[in-house]
């Protein structure tokens, strides 16, 4: 005998919801449209098909737990076959399930999952009225990868892809706005998978990729960037210019600026992504470049300076 609740993965006190929560997962895994030629697909789909229908009916559930224990014959989506002399009872009283096939949720469900010919469910009954029963499915979202360098991702830009929609394969124009980064999701509403029945589309996700810059480095909306000077600057003191987004900015450096000490420019960093005209910061750390060549003369004054007026560096 065919243990249901263990096809579908459920417990025996299960509610309805979650039978058929559990079947849409299923039927989802292992319909013959996904699993093309796959026979033992076909076979499971056909018992979780079979499980649903009998666990999803109050009455044939109910019937199903009454007398699992001393044998379910021959079932069929849409109703119990009951053999002969199975605990006393007489096959007649359960007449009106055998024979009949009513696919209850299933043709919804299948309209839902995989839009099998546009299904609609003939008139059904409720009460003193009758309703036509539809269901639309959402489609499903979309995933792709796109890689941008620096300056684009500073900037924003436009990229021209091609992404499957269904059968088709669609050449879209994406926008990337000003300040994403490495890793960023950019959301194009619509562009997903089509949805089913009246169903909604899904929406593309785009994974942005940035190509690293030869100069700036990026911390969240701050950006980098090292800076050499001379020793007679660190020490004199002066005015150096600093490579920034929108060119070059002046920045005074006070005598005695150590290596690798940090300036900071307010506002020059990466645009905040989402909020128009706000950006980070830039910050400014500084290297201390010697000389590669030190002439005799020069050697000779820095000796006589070392001497005369030594230090102690920590």
């Amino acid at each position: 005998m065919k243990d249901f609740y263990q096809i579908l993965g459920v417990p025996r006190n299960a509610s309805d919801d979650d039978i058929k929560k559990a079947y849409r997962r299923l039927a989802k895994k292992y319909h013959p449209d996904v699993n093309k030629g796959d026979k033992a697909a076909e076979e499971r789909f056909k018992d979780i098909s079979e499980a649903y229908n009998v666990l999803s009916d109050k009455k044939q559930r109910q019937q199903y737990d009454m007398f699992s224990s001393g044998g379910y014959g021959g079932a069929r989506p849409g109703g119990f076959r009951w053999e002969a002399g199975q605990g006393g009872f007489n096959p007649e009283d359960f007449q009106q399930y055998g024979n009949q096939a009513d696919f209850g949720d299933l043709g919804d469900l299948f309209s839902e999952l995989f839009q099998m010919g546009g299904v609609k469910r003939g008139p059904r009954q409720t009460g003193r009225t009758t309703r036509q029963q539809t269901e639309a499915v959402n489609g499903q979202n979309t995933f792709a990868d796109v890689d941008v360098d620096f300056n684009e991702a500073m900037e924003g830009t436009k990229r021209q892809i091609n992404i499957k929609r269904g059968d088709k394969v669609e050449k879209l124009t994406v926008k990337i706005p000003a300040g994403v980064d490495n890793g960023s999701k950019v959301r194009v509403a619509s562009k997903g998978q089509p949805g089913f029945g009246g169903g909604k589309s899904g929406d593309l996700f785009l994974h942005i990729r940035v190509t690293p810059h030869k100069e700036f480095w990026r911390e969240g909306d701050d950006l980098f960037i090292e800076v050499p000077i001379t020793i007679y600057q660190s020490v004199l003191g002066d005015t150096i210019d600093v490579p920034t987004l929108s060119g070059d900015k002046h920045l005074k450096v006070k005598g005695g600026t150590e290596s690798g000490q940090k300036f900071r420019i307010g506002g020059q960093g990466a645009p905040v992504l989402g909020k128009k005209g706000k950006c980070g910061d830039l910050y400014v750390l500084i290297r201390i470049v010697p000389p590669k060549k030190v002439p005799a003369a020069l050697k000779r004054t820095m000796e006589e300076l070392a001497e005369e007026y030594s230090y102690e560096p920590k």
